[in-house]
């Protein structure tokens, strides 16, 4: 996420380029439209709500309708991001992450998930002899390693994005999907589901009779599980962050507006799933104090990779 690419003199001036139109173009349309089209065909393997349980209320069927609403239009808004990478070249900005990541989240409901997968593996062997969660980590390790792959060839596509090749810019854009689509199935996956119980050892006995221990090893476990996902998520909006601080810091304050639309979106995002969590005052509490020790995590890191920092010959032609 290189926040300072478009920092000081555009890009396309530098590499001789068509210059990428800020706003949305008829092109742009037509990539939405074919993206809205091509979603509605897709089918949803979500789950509806149990007969056996009592209809929660309305609210939460809106935020639910609100929030897988929200993700496909971060898939739709992917498309036209590896649309403009294709035509205009260049890297994938920041903020775009975002819908790439969203995007990646909508592909999750397409395919079968890992315990689904570990079921599938029992069926053909005819055997339920491994053990489940060794099969969760076994199944995990072929996803775990295509990212690895993925990194490496992001790391060859890389520079040749960033001079203009509209080829790599594009092959960028389905490299990081197909990257998160890997990194949320499998390691992010098998983490929630075998770390908490692994990192975090309960006391003897039933839940009921830890008495004040119960709530803090409870917390530590839904902090463990959901740590890689939730930094992830972290270090994309910390490393926009960074590179609009940059822009405003340069004064290049310009941007595309798939940029401003990956950014509302995931923010929609985020405040639709904190409306569906069940929660309690003390969860709330536990919630927020959640988020800003990732954000701050995230900022720390994406500082430390030198996210949103002003090259020198930017900062002599802002001067």
């Amino acid at each position: 996420m290189d926040g300072a690419s478009h920092v000081g003199v555009p890009e396309s001036r530098l590499h001789g380029r068509q210059p990428e139109p800020r706003w949305i173009t008829l092109a742009d349309l037509g990539v939405i439209v074919a993206g809205v089209a091509l979603l509605m065909t897709i089918p949803s393997r979500a789950l509806g709500w149990p007969f056996y349980l009592s209809p929660p209320p309305l609210l939460f069927f809106v935020a639910l309708g609100g929030l897988r609403l929200t993700v496909g239009f971060g898939l739709v808004l992917a498309l036209v991001v590896l649309f403009r990478r294709g035509r205009y070249g260049g890297l994938v900005r920041p903020a775009e992450w975002l819908a790439l990541l969203l995007a990646s989240l909508g592909l999750l409901d397409v395919v079968p998930n890992l315990d689904e997968a570990v079921n599938a593996y029992y069926a053909a062997v005819g055997s339920t002899a491994l053990d489940f969660g060794l099969a969760r980590w076994l199944l995990s390790a072929p996803a775990a390693a295509g990212v690895a792959v993925v990194v490496a060839g992001l790391v060859l596509l890389w520079r040749r994005a960033r001079d203009g090749s509209r080829i790599a810019s594009a092959l960028t854009v389905v490299a990081i999907v197909g990257g998160m689509f890997l990194w949320f199935w499998g390691p992010c996956e098998v983490a929630r589901l075998q770390l908490p119980w692994l990192l975090v050892p309960g006391p003897p006995g039933d839940p009921s009779s830890w008495g004040w221990r119960a709530p803090v090893v409870f917390a530590v476990r839904d902090m463990v599980a959901n740590g890689p996902t939730a930094l992830t998520w972290g270090l994309a909006a910390a490393a926009t962050v960074r590179a609009w601080r940059a822009d405003v810091r340069g004064r290049v304050r310009a941007r595309v507006w798939t940029e401003l639309a990956a950014f509302a979106d995931a923010v929609v995002v985020a405040l639709l799933f904190t409306v569906l969590r069940p929660q309690a005052p003390g969860d709330l509490i536990w919630w927020v104090s959640w988020v800003v020790s990732v954000g701050l995590i995230s900022w720390w890191i994406t500082g430390r990779l030198g996210v949103g920092t002003i090259p020198p010959s930017a900062r002599s032609s802002a001067a």
